[in-house]
Order: structure tokens, then C-alpha cells, then sequence
């Protein structure tokens, strides 16, 4: 066969593998296996008997998960995987719920139900998941050739895990995490549980609304928040969060943008995902945003694309003028 014939039949087996792991994933989840494998590790016997199921087959669906690396095993018993416990936490169902809508959103020309708070709730709650990239920021931020302490403003912080990824690497730099209660609460427990308790100062309240403290800060974050806003609210944040950057500070922004082929499955998931929840959502222009940007006063921004999984992110940072 020719490399390209053994190139589709790998994709063909791939693309099949995946949707059949999922459907036996879904059967497990209904049946209840994951519910019994969080008690403690169970013969494929003890699983079928405590979800009333043909414990041959049983096995067999066992087998399929230990392949997709959601369960682990142990001789003759079975248990669920660090990863699988992660993610019974945050997403159990694999997204199917969410997407249960998808059929009747691709027909339609019907506005979405606005679902804004749920979708961000839940984007914050798996906020875990994009810790590589928040780590790769702080070599876009030269820190080495900081001379002060950095002074950040973590606006819509959610989890805080960008600024606090930041701040990790410097031992003096002090955070003020804006945002409301429940996501900002998540991100004080966050910084405690880093020992970073003494370094945080919060301010409560909607980002589009909240009074923000002007010209305080060499250092102010917007991460994953522009892609929720209509244009007209993205242009009102940035030039309030610009008016935030003292001079010779700097205003990062980050979201997901186009660019890295490894990330084109993840990002296009992303966008279905944002629409079916979020009327106004859509993922950001880069050319858009610079613009939105330089119309504040700042210089023009530098973009670089955040190079780790997801391989969806990407970071401009523009400095104002000293």
C-alpha cells in the first residue's frame, strides 16, 4: 500500500477508535461503573454485580477504558485513574450534556440561550487545564529586566492561576485578583494553598462595571474573557484595563487565537462550545483586538502563540509609554 492509502486507513482508525472509546465511555458512565470505582478498587465481578450488568461484558468494557487510560489495573482489579478523578470532578459526562443542543443549534437561526455564567462557571472550575500555558507568560515578560517588584491587576481572575503563574516566579510581586465573589474566592484559596496568602488583595465586582484603580499597576492581566463580550464591551474593558497600567507598565491580554496547528481540533471545539452557551460569544480577532488596544495609548502590542496544551492560546502585550 502507498504511505497516503496508510495514512487514511490510520486516520480512519483513529476517528473510529475515538468515537467508539466515547460511546463505551458514556455506557459506562450510565451504568454507574465510575459511582462504584470511586469507593475503592473492584474485581470486574464486584463492578457488574453493583450495577446490575452481564459481568462477561463488563470485562469486556473494562478493558476498553484501561485502553483509554480512564481506568487502571491491578491484576484482577480494576481502579479509576488520577486523570478519571480529575475529571468525574469537572466534567463527568465528557461535554455530552452540553452538546446534547448541537443539532438544533447548526440548524437554526435562533439566538442561543444566554447560559454566559454556567459556561464561565465551568471554564473557571477547569481552569487546571491551561497551567502550562499560563507558566510559558513570564519569559514573554522578560522579568530579569524588571526593576521593581511586580504590581499585578488580575481582572475576571477567575482561578487566578494566569497572574499567579506570573507571580510564582517572582517572590516579590503582589497580586490584586478583581472579579466576583464565587470565582474570586476560588482564586484567594488558590494563592493560600501556594503560599502566596500575604501577596493578594481582591476587589469584588463585574469586570464591565467594577471602579478600577487607575494607574497603579506596571502589571494588568485580561486572560480568557474578551471571547465572552460583544465588541463594544471588549473596547470598554480594554481602555478601562489599560487605564490601570501605570507608566512603563504593561497590559497583557490573553485568549484563545488562531495560529497553532496542534491546537485546531481544541480551538474549533472551543468556539462551538462559546456559541451554544453565549449569545454574543465568538472567538477574537487578533487583528481586532490590536487594534481596540492601540487605541488606547498604549504602544503596539508584541503577539506571541503560548506553544503548550491546549495550543490554543495566544498573549499581546503592549506597554505604556514611561
Amino acid at each position: 500500500m502507498s504511505t497516503s492509502q496508510i495514512n487514511t486507513l490510520t486516520l480512519y482508525k483513529n476517528i473510529n477508535n475515538a468515537a467508539a472509546g466515547v460511546a463505551a465511555f458514556q455506557t459506562a458512565r450510565r451504568l454507574g461503573v465510575f459511582s462504584v470505582l470511586r469507593e475503592g478498587q473492584k474485581t470486574a465481578a464486584q463492578i457488574a454485580d453493583a450495577v446490575d450488568a452481564n459481568p462477561r461484558r463488563v470485562a469486556l468494557l473494562l478493558d476498553v477504558l484501561v485502553g483509554l487510560l480512564v481506568v487502571e489495573r491491578y491484576q484482577d482489579d480494576y481502579a479509576l485513574s488520577q486523570m478519571m478523578h480529575l475529571l468525574t470532578s469537572h466534567d463527568a459526562d465528557l461535554g455530552e450534556s452540553r452538546f446534547q443542543k448541537l443539532d438544533q443549534y447548526v440548524k437554526s437561526n435562533e439566538q442561543v440561550e444566554d447560559l454566559r455564567e454556567i459556561y464561565r462557571q465551568r471554564m473557571t472550575s477547569t481552569q487546571w487545564q491551561v497551567s502550562p500555558s499560563a507558566m510559558q507568560i513570564a519569559k514573554f515578560l522578560h522579568l530579569s529586566e524588571q526593576n521593581e517588584a511586580l504590581d499585578i491587576l488580575d481582572i475576571g481572575c477567575g482561578t487566578g492561576v494566569w497572574s499567579l503563574s506570573i507571580a510564582h516566579v517572582d517572590p516579590e510581586a503582589q497580586i490584586t485578583f478583581m472579579d466576583q465573589e464565587e470565582p474570586l474566592a476560588t482564586a484567594v484559596e488558590t494563592a493560600e494553598s501556594i503560599g502566596m496568602a500575604g501577596r493578594i488583595q481582591t476587589i469584588i465586582g463585574n469586570p464591565l462595571q467594577a471602579d478600577l484603580p487607575t494607574s497603579q499597576h506596571n502589571l494588568v492581566i485580561l486572560a480568557n474573557l474578551l471571547h465572552l463580550l460583544a465588541r463594544e464591551e471588549q473596547q470598554r474593558l480594554i481602555q478601562a484595563a489599560s487605564k490601570c497600567v501605570k507608566p512603563g507598565g504593561k497590559l497583557v491580554i490573553v485568549d484563545v487565537f488562531p495560529g497553532q496547528d496542534a491546537g485546531d481540533v481544541s480551538r474549533a471545539l472551543f468556539a462551538i462550545d462559546l456559541e451554544l452557551h453565549v449569545p454574543n460569544g465568538k472567538l477574537v480577532d487578533p487583528m481586532e483586538i490590536k487594534t481596540l488596544i492601540e487605541e488606547t495609548g498604549l504602544d503596539t502590542p508584541q503577539y506571541s502563540h503560548l506553544n503548550e496544551v491546549p495550543h490554543i492560546y495566544g498573549i499581546m502585550i503592549a506597554q505604556r509609554p514611561a
